[in-house]
């Protein structure tokens, strides 16, 4: 945090001068105090931005904020504003200075007549449509007449345009918009705080819609304009589960997520529909409104099926099965179920019910079925799920042989599970687990070693096959230092051989620094840019930290670089933050 006084010294040198000659020649605009020790003014550049500066006691800035493109912490616009800043206040306390000029404004206030205020407003109005707007809403609640969506739609709409170029809201423009906008879900939040549903769902309604298009031509990738509509949504399900609204409200509100769910683009751009069908569902429970709801659930599965909707299909079909067990239609979701069992949460509801009941027998059953259906669809994923539904039965009937088969499968499924592994060595008592586990390496080495061979003539091919990442994990479950090192010694990739520095750490430091020195320099060697230069001498500090009897023999690794490559003034950078 800076202050007024000190600002220039922790301001960039370029920032400060683009800064203060926009300062000198007249650029802001206008400055005032809006509201208590908060200042905003208007810069005027290649077009008008808005600077908002918050000062506190001892001239200290908390906040400072921009509405320009610029993308990093402090932009000229705020420079310069802080250099008007500084001749505004001065050196005297800020509330004292101005202290008479409030007190004038105050009076002035109440000189005016209620008739001159009115006859001004009408005045501004006209010019400033903008004011016309806000003043109106500010008083909505003293006219039944004016149409607070549309005047809120009308303000969101605008903010939109301002941030967009021909239509598009690049990846920069996209944060700030979002930044904006979220103004207006705040207030969305003072209306619900106050019992205010009404005017809250007003708001809540364009917000979501305006933004919802804005996302469909905009770059997203920081999510933020995501996160405001997550925001949004979360209005309907706050008033919607509100004792306090009043039913026609939320009888509104279930017609209104009727309409929009109705519009793929929220489930194209995100979970945002699934997340709205959640609030529409419990609304239909709530105003016992099973006959919308259902209509509008088959009017969704009646649709045709294609590679992307396969998903949302299947997704409402088990809601609506959901819906017709919460209100009680038994029959007819047992039917639906029957029906249904192709759908992966059907069958695992159906699983888990024969499972509760202790009906294993069942329950494998469903699972046999359940693996046929994923291989015919070449679904890897599901197949391994439903084989864990069996780990969980042979655990529930104790079956060992079956608990040993799974869970040494999942040990080494695509990648190494700790927990499985665990689970499959408990099976076995300590005498025997050395001779499984002693076979298990056997036939790893074995295996990999015959791959190893079959790529003999490739151009990948290495003199030593690839043992590390496949023995390391249980090496070091089984604390197999010895060997583990061993594989190290043979490897001649330096970040593969630091994932297992902490490890061999304490026990081995001599001969981990051996094979440090090596393949310090060949990294050097293979290293050809400013950063892949900082990461090799980030390693090399690293190493003497932890082995400080490596630090000669490092520094003499630096230096033979530096004179091996005597062209590379980025290497010869780099290298001399540790040779000082």
């Amino acid at each position: 945090m800076f202050t007024l006084k000190n600002f220039e010294a922790q301001t960039g040198s370029a920032i400060l001068q683009r800064g203060k000659k926009y300062y000198e020649k007249g650029s802001v605009t206008s400055l005032e105090e809006t509201d208590d020790n908060v200042w905003e003014a208007d810069v005027q550049g290649s077009e008008i931005y808005s600077v908002e500066i918050r000062i506190n006691a001892g001239y200290k800035v908390s906040k400072y904020e921009c509405d320009c493109p610029y993308d990093d912490d402090l932009c000229k616009h705020v420079v310069a504003v802080l250099f008007a800043l500084r001749d505004e206040i001065g050196e005297t306390d800020a509330n004292k200075k101005r202290s008479p000029a409030k007190a004038g404004f105050e009076n002035l206030l109440q000189k005016i007549t209620v008739k001159e205020l009115q006859d001004f407003i009408r005045k501004y109005t006209r010019s400033n449509k903008g004011f016309k707007t806000e003043f109106e809403l500010h008083f909505s609640e003293k006219d039944d007449n004016i149409d607070v969506e549309k005047k809120y739609a009308g303000l969101i709409r605008k903010v939109i345009s301002k941030h967009s170029d021909r239509g598009f809201i690049t990846y920069y423009a996209s944060s700030k918009l979002a930044n904006d906008l979220y103004g207006f879900y705040e207030k969305a939040n003072e209306f619900i705080k106050k019992n205010n549903f009404s005017d809250a769902f007003a708001l809540a309604k364009p917000l979501l819609k305006t933004t919802m298009e804005a996302i469909t031509e905009s770059d997203d990738s920081n999510g933020n304009l995501g996160g405001l509509i997550d925001d949004a949504i979360g209005l309907f399900a706050v008033v919607a589960g509100s004792d306090e609204a009043a039913r026609i409200l939320k009888e509104q509100i279930f017609l209104f997520l009727k309409n929009e769910l109705d519009n793929k683009i929220y489930f194209e751009y995100g979970d945002f529909g699934y997340t709205m069908f959640d609030i529409f569902q419990k609304l239909a429970v709530q105003l016992n409104n099973a006959e919308a709801f259902l209509n509008f659930t088959d009017a969704q599965l009646s649709k045709p099926l294609n590679e992307h909707s396969d998903y949302r299909h299947n997704f409402f079909q088990t809601q609506k099965i959901a819906f017709l067990q919460a209100i009680g239609s038994i029959n007819e979701a047992e039917n639906l179920i029957a029906q249904n069992l192709e759908i992966t949460e059907v069958r695992q509801g159906e699983i888990d019910k024969a499972i509760g009941k202790k009906d294993y027998t069942l329950a494998k059953q469903l699972i046999k079925e359940g693996i046929a259906i994923a291989q015919k669809k070449q679904h890897p994923g599901t197949v391994n799920q439903w084989k864990k539904e069996l780990l969980r039965i042979a655990v529930l009937e104790n079956d060992i042989e079956l608990v040993r088969l799974y869970t040494r499968y999942f040990a080494f499924d695509r990648w190494f599970d700790k927990e499985y592994y665990n689970q499959w060595k408990k099976t076995f008592p300590a005498s025997e687990w050395k001779a499984v586990i002693e076979s298990y390496i056997d036939d790893t080495i074995k295996s990999i070693r015959q791959k190893h061979e079959l790529n003999k003539n490739r151009p990948w091919y290495q003199p030593n096959p690839p043992l590390l990442h496949a023995l390391a994990p249980f090496y070091i479950e089984e604390q197999y230092w010895d060997r583990l090192l061993a594989l190290l010694q043979k490897e001649n990739n330096l970040d593969s051989v630091l994932q297992y520095h902490p490890y061999l750490l304490k026990k081995y430091p001599s001969e981990l620094s051996l094979i440090y020195f090596s393949l310090l320099e060949a990294s050097g060697d293979k290293a050809n840019s400013r950063s892949e230069y900082a990461h090799l001498v980030n390693k090399m500090k690293m190493i003497i930290k932890d082995i400080p009897a490596s630090k000669a023999n490092i520094i003499a690794i630096a230096q033979k670089l530096k004179i091996k490559y005597p062209r590379r003034p980025a290497m010869i950078d780099e290298l001399n933050k540790i040779l000082t």
